[in-house]
């Protein structure tokens, strides 16, 4: 009996639930202190700062090109296959990474890592969405947001002392054995879906699209090292469109289209992914930024180890505005706790500049903790709106897509805010930025909340089920 057979008995959708967010877990604890201890990890490989942050920027851009191919393929030939397969293979990768003798070692295998783990994320989602009934989709949509952020917020606990004790190594064999631990839970207990036997995988679909996001996210986060100028970035920023427009050209011609385009064109589809990337551009632009600030010497001039501790409470509220969310929507509905979550990303934004301006440090832990909750809060229901759209055979490639514009959202805020502070590190340039920021947020507005949620459940006219938020939805899910 191969590892890759459905178990033998059928488990508890609760059981499942707690199996694949093992995996979730795993793939993401890593980031934040792992983000604090680069500095350690260029003396010890003889590196410099602007090479080894590529440690963080490498793995983001395989994740955003690689997880709507991943996505689709666990649509087609089953997401507990994609998700043991690619979990196994990170975890081997894991343990190679540990043992990196220089950076450009580090970076590929960090890089190789990411893609073969990013099937985990649309996978495990995928696979709880279809465990559960249609009623518990922002719940279980929260509950996924909330171990994703928490994870990250558990490493710096664990993983920092570790590092102090030991060496920046010891964080990805714990990984290692963490991604063991869920391929082995995993194997026992988390079903197979229904495999697509009529479709086959658009390779070529695929590649143009992964050209095209990866001819966008380069240059936007290599621009402020290298300069506009740069034939990198202007090339870039060039042939993308061209990608894109090859993507489109070839999926409308392909009987079996890695995205059916006219999916894209319904409102709960397009505008979720549309506001990924207003949400998570002024939010992750707001992380590396609070954490520039923090370290600049006209501001704070906290250390490393400081820094981690003060923006702790950006995921930790994060996991609870999750958590929070289905009972919100049940109350108010999705588009107002939407709205409320757009509304504490920009808030947030704007009490860390006042912070920064004003030296006081209470307002910045306040905002960030506030961006947190707000970014919680928010996220489930735009997921669960997305997921219902497209339906339980789409699922994989539809998440996946979500993942890939809040990506490129990221790598967009990062990139075009942090060259406002590149050469200005003073209080007054970080108040413009942190206010443009949330600005963007408030923009924010306009596209999630314009995704059709329902109304409150206590509307009658969208309430055929009083427990289901999501069973009123405009488009119905395509089966």
């Amino acid at each position: 009996m191969s590892f890759l057979d459905p178990p033998d008995r059928q488990f508890s959708p609760r059981v499942i639930q707690v199996v694949a967010l093992i995996g979730v877990a795993a793939s993401s604890f890593t980031i934040t202190v792992l983000s604090a201890a680069l500095p350690d990890i260029a003396d010890d490989l003889d590196s410099s700062t602007g090479t080894i942050t590529w440690v963080i920027a490498g793995p983001l851009l395989a994740f955003a090109v690689f997880t709507p191919m991943a996505g689709k393929l666990g649509d087609l030939y089953g997401h507990r296959r994609m998700y043991l397969v690619g979990f196994s293979a990170a975890a081997v990768m894991s343990f190679v990474t540990a043992a990196s003798p220089n950076a450009g070692f580090l970076i590929a295998a960090r890089i190789v890592t990411q893609a073969f783990s990013s099937s985990t994320g649309p996978s495990a989602l995928a696979i709880m969405m279809k465990a559960f009934p249609d009623d518990e989709r922002t719940s279980v949509a929260g509950v996924w947001s909330a171990v994703l952020a928490a994870s990250p917020a558990l490493g710096v606990v664990i993983g920092g002392p570790l590092i102090d004790a030991t060496s920046w190594r010891t964080l990805f064999v714990i990984q290692g054995i963490g991604m063991l631990v869920a391929v082995v839970a995993s194997t026992r207990v988390l079903p197979e879906s229904e495999r697509r036997h009529d479709l086959t995988f658009d390779l070529l679909g695929g590649l143009f699209l992964a050209f095209g996001i990866a001819a966008v996210l380069i240059p936007l986060n290599r621009a402020g090292s290298l300069g506009w100028d740069h034939p990198v970035i202007w090339g870039g920023l060039l042939l993308a469109p061209v990608a894109f427009a090859l993507f489109v050209w070839w999926e409308r011609r392909t009987d079996h289209p890695l995205i059916e385009l006219p999916v894209l064109a319904e409102r709960n589809v397009s505008l979720p992914l549309v506001s990924q990337l207003f949400l998570n551009g002024p939010y992750m632009a707001g992380l590396v930024l609070t954490s520039l600030m923090l370290g600049a010497d006209s501001t704070f001039a906290y250390s490393t180890t400081a820094i981690s501790l003060l923006i702790l409470p950006r995921p930790i509220m994060f996991a609870i505005g999750a958590w929070l969310a289905d009972a919100l929507v049940t109350r108010i509905g999705g588009r107002a706790v939407v709205i409320m979550g757009c509304v504490g990303i920009a808030l947030g934004l704007a009490l860390i500049g006042v912070g920064a301006v004003q030296g006081w440090l209470g307002f910045v832990i306040a905002g960030v903790g506030i961006a947190g909750t707000g970014s919680g809060i928010a996220r489930p229901p735009i997921i669960a709106a997305l997921t219902e759209a497209v339906g339980e055979r789409d699922m994989g490639v539809g998440t996946g897509m979500l993942n890939m514009t809040g990506q490129i959202g990221a790598a967009a805020g990062i990139s075009l805010l942090s060259a406002l502070v590149n050469e200005d590190s003073s209080p007054e340039r970080f108040l413009l930025v942190f206010t443009i920021a949330a600005v963007v947020a408030i923009i924010a507005i306009a596209t999630a909340g314009a995704i059709r949620f329902p109304d409150a459940p206590t509307t009658a006219a969208t309430t055929p089920s009083p427990t289901s938020p999501y069973s009123a939805t405009v488009n119905p899910p395509r089966r």
